[in-house]
């Protein structure tokens, strides 16, 4: 399996955020992405919340990404990605790949999910940490040949859905779990069910812990 470090198989670009005082750049018709609108979940993105003019690109001197691209956000906060599913824009807060023909972007895309915490620890910066361009492009990984990244790629597919379905199910069975013991309790808001109120101190006996001091032992 080669390694390869991720400015030699992917073009980095990045983006900024047109004036926002500058009614003419904003709701046009152009997507424009910020590290906001992406979470834990996120892969495909074909849409954004707010939209740019073609004035705002030409003034702004933003740079489009095409579809397929890989969203790598390098600051507040560092590590989050998703796949572009259509041309978009984006603010200073990413470092986007645009896969070259040896790596595929779902394969990237699951390398960088991975790796959250070693993205993390790259970043720079004292008010805020930021990961650059050149840390970006710097990165290794291991490229295996382009029919296996995509065998790699679609079995976490599959598992990423599974665990996606898990944590549907966690959440219906804690709304489950809430809808019982208002069913047998009542709302303990309103008590609902009219039971007797009393201080805790009255049923059990609250006893407090104790912090020792490090230089006593």
């Amino acid at each position: 399996m080669e390694k390869y470090k991720i400015g030699d198989i992917c073009e980095i670009v990045s983006g900024s955020t047109p004036k926002t005082e500058n009614k003419d750049y904003w709701d046009g018709d152009l997507k424009w992405i910020t590290p906001a609108e992406i979470n834990e979940d996120s892969y495909i993105i074909t849409d954004t919340v707010r939209k740019i003019t073609s004035l705002a690109v030409k003034e702004t001197n933003l740079s489009l990404f095409p579809e397929g691209t890989v969203i790598l956000s390098s600051r507040a906060p560092i590590g989050k990605v998703a796949i572009a599913g259509c041309e978009m824009y984006c603010n200073q807060g990413f470092k986007n790949l645009i896969c070259k023909n040896k790596i595929n972007n779902k394969y990237l895309y699951w390398f960088l999910k991975g790796n959250t915490a070693f993205l993390q620890s790259l970043g720079r910066g004292a008010t805020f940490k930021e990961i650059s361009k050149q840390i970006v492009s710097n990165i290794e990984i291991n490229v295996p040949d382009y029919d296996r990244q995509i065998e790699v790629a679609t079995h976490l597919e599959k598992i990423n859905k599974i665990i996606h379905l898990r944590r549907q199910e966690l959440l219906k069975f804690d709304d489950l779990i809430k809808s019982r013991f208002i069913e047998l309790f009542g709302d303990p808001d309103v008590n609902s069910k009219g039971w007797k109120e009393c201080a805790l101190s009255e049923k059990v006996n609250v006893v407090g812990g104790y912090a020792f001091k490090s230089d006593q032992f």
